[in-house]
């Protein structure tokens, strides 16, 4: 006998899938193809399930675009800062896993092929390309107080700032998925050459 207040799944049900569940489903979905592609009935399909189990999260498909926005604006911002600052290290070595986090095989990451689903998006939505522009702006400024750590001066801070957002967004965006090891590596090796300049900080 189930006890008060335990709810039991009956037998042969849908699993029962959460809020996150479907955001990521999402997200794995636009990362593979255009906002206009992103279907209810698709993803649930993806999922094994029905669409009731959306409907319980979402009120409808555009919800879940702005959540998957939201998810997005979140990793972009707060979890990188967390990953930077969780390791010990010198500013350098922060600056140095940014660009690690950025040019890696992964979908989610910086410039890669979920973001650049997003940026397409914000070219035909103004309210999305609000928060593209809100999200870069604090990119930029987390990225710039780490040069200024490191011992830039305000004004190459900012430079380099807005150098290392374009650059590992762009680079990212130009490795294709089947890229060896090797070739993330090189790239790894060219923007660290061109965004982390020790010797300037020192003579500063």
């Amino acid at each position: 006998m189930a006890r008060a207040g335990v709810k039991v799944q009956k037998p042969g049900a849908e699993p029962p899938l959460g809020r996150k569940d479907w955001i990521d489903a999402a997200i794995a979905m636009l990362a593979g193809d255009n906002v206009e592609a992103l279907r209810v009935d698709t993803l649930a399909e993806k999922l094994g399930v029905t669409k009731g189990s959306f409907y319980w999260h979402f009120k409808g498909r555009e919800d879940l675009l702005f959540a998957v926005l939201d998810e997005w604006r979140l990793r972009m911002t707060s979890e990188v800062q967390s990953l930077i600052f969780d390791r010990s290290g010198t500013p350098w070595d922060r600056l140095e896993r940014l660009v690690r986090i950025a040019i890696s095989s992964r979908a989610d990451v910086p410039g890669g092929p979920f973001e650049i689903t997003l940026r397409d998006w914000a070219r035909r939505d103004p309210k999305v390309a609000e928060v593209v522009r809100a999200v870069d702006a604090e990119r930029i400024a987390f990225a710039a107080q780490l040069y200024r750590e490191a011992g830039l001066s305000e004004a190459d801070a900012q430079d380099y700032a807005e150098a290392h957002l374009a650059m590992v967004i762009g680079i990212r965006m130009t490795l294709a998925d089947s890229e060896s090891r090797e070739e993330i590596k090189r790239r790894r090796r060219i923007s660290t050459a061109l965004l982390l300049p020790r010797g300037r900080a020192a003579k500063g």
